[in-house]
């Protein structure tokens, strides 16, 4: 349960509860935001503003070509959001910082840069040459001239222990700046926002605002990576408990790209008019791992949405939210989309409920507010989103009046149960005479 606003000034005081509903297919498209990685020497953008990007040559223009930002932008756009709010990450560049003796550990700040050419190592006075990898480094055989990093984590492996010194000089990112940026512009108007990077820290910032954004009554869902690759998913445990994020695996293709900006364009197109479940991503079809049908059902049992590798495109398995079993208090939420629709209510509510607090408070003013909140939850039962729902304004004193508002609804379909029987049919819908077969 969560409560909203108070009652200490004027206002409307909001409860949501979890309750056995979920909807669909309210006919409103989501808007989208991404924060990632760009190149602001090659590009035009600045660090903490926000850009409303509508066109893939602006993405690139902005945030300079082949960027993780100008990809992903470019991809929301092709998969059909429009437009895409970007927010790109401060950069910060470190000069020969000191990695000591030892053959593997962790640069001291993360992300850091994916393009190697902004990257110099040097051991034992002699240079190194920058290799990215998404997996483990430590895991990894580095050849004798490499240092081996991942970009995400800023974990790194060299084939053999410095014998006096290594220094590196890079590129880092701060993300603070771009979330802070986005959602002080367009909190209120963004549905999902999305981050192009797999850090930690990168994540927690993101379900951060957009669970700040609920005093506001500003809601939005929290879109990341779950990790930059995964080589047990039987291993793995969920990290969050909430029904404010979201995380994907995998979220880089091949070549390394994130594919984040790809699915928050899907979301952007179907909105809340439908569920992503099986849909397609048309810009990705090779992942930079395949899952198997084990490792889809790891990653569901910890509340990870599995992105199933297929040439066809790469398959939306799943809509979960990151809400796990036992948590009742938002048992109803554990898919994204019943997230939406319980937070499109709720504005419905709060909106209606505004435009009466300092009205005089008679029953006729309590019938108009319940007349207002019950046009509009009709127009969601014609689109067939809600079956059936129920609204009650009382007097609670002199100077408070309550809503219960109850919705019925219908959840995506899931799941069908074929049966194929070969043999002698009674009463075909459909036969073949022997002379045209």
């Amino acid at each position: 349960m969560v409560s909203i606003g108070g009652t200490a000034l004027p206002g409307v005081k909001t409860t949501v509860e979890s309750a056995n509903n979920a909807a669909v297919n309210v006919g409103a498209p989501a808007q989208v935001g991404l924060v990632g990685q760009g190149d602001l020497t090659t590009g035009t953008a600045t660090a903490g503003e926000v850009y409303e990007i509508r066109t893939p040559s602006q993405a690139r223009s902005e945030f300079g070509t082949g960027t993780l930002l100008a990809e992903a932008a470019v991809d929301a756009l092709t998969e059909g959001a429009y437009p895409v709010y970007c927010a790109p990450a401060g950069e910060t560049s470190v000069s020969a910082e000191d990695i000591g003796t030892s053959a593997t550990g962790t640069l001291a700040n993360a992300p850091v840069t994916e393009d190697v050419e902004d990257m110099s190592v040097t051991v034992d006075s002699s240079s190194k040459t920058p290799v990215v990898t998404y997996k483990d480094p430590t895991t990894q055989t580095p050849g004798t001239d490499e240092f081996l990093y991942n970009p995400v984590t800023g974990a790194y492996a060299l084939s053999t222990a410095p014998s006096t010194s290594a220094t590196v000089d890079y590129v880092h990112y701060d993300y603070q700046v771009a979330v802070d940026a986005i959602i002080n512009e367009e909190g209120e108007r963004i549905d999902f926002l999305g981050s192009v990077n797999e850090n930690d820290n990168v994540v927690s910032m993101i379900h951060d605002a957009a669970l700040q954004q609920i005093q506001f009554y500003n809601f939005m869902i929290a879109v990341a990576g779950f990790a930059p690759y995964i080589a047990d998913t039987s291993t793995i445990t969920a990290e969050y408990d909430s029904s404010r994020i979201q995380q994907l695996y995998p979220t880089r293709n091949a070549d390394g790209e994130s594919i984040i900006g790809s699915y928050l364009g899907l979301r952007g197109r179907i909105g809340i008019d439908n569920s992503p479940i099986f849909k397609r991503l048309k810009t990705q079809n090779d992942l930079i791992q395949t899952l198997s049908k084990g490792s889809q059902t790891d990653l569901v049992n910890e509340q990870i949405v599995p992105v199933a590798d297929e040439a066809r495109g790469s398959r939306i398995v799943e809509d979960l939210t990151c809400v796990a079993d036992d948590n009742a208090g938002e048992s109803s939420m554990r898919q994204a989309l019943h997230r939406l629709i319980v937070d499109y209510v709720t504005e419905i509510v709060n909106e209606a409920s505004e435009r009466f607090i300092g009205e005089l408070h008679t029953q006729s003013a309590r019938n108009a507010l319940r007349s207002i909140i019950v046009s509009e939850l009709q127009q969601l039962r014609n689109t067939n989103a809600i079956t059936a729902f129920t609204v009650t304004v009382e007097k609670v004193d002199a100077m408070t009046a309550s809503v219960d508002c109850g919705i019925d609804t219908i959840d995506p379909l899931r799941n069908i149960l074929a049966t194929i029987t070969a043999g002698q049919i009674e009463n075909p819908d459909q036969q073949v005479s022997s002379a045209a077969a």
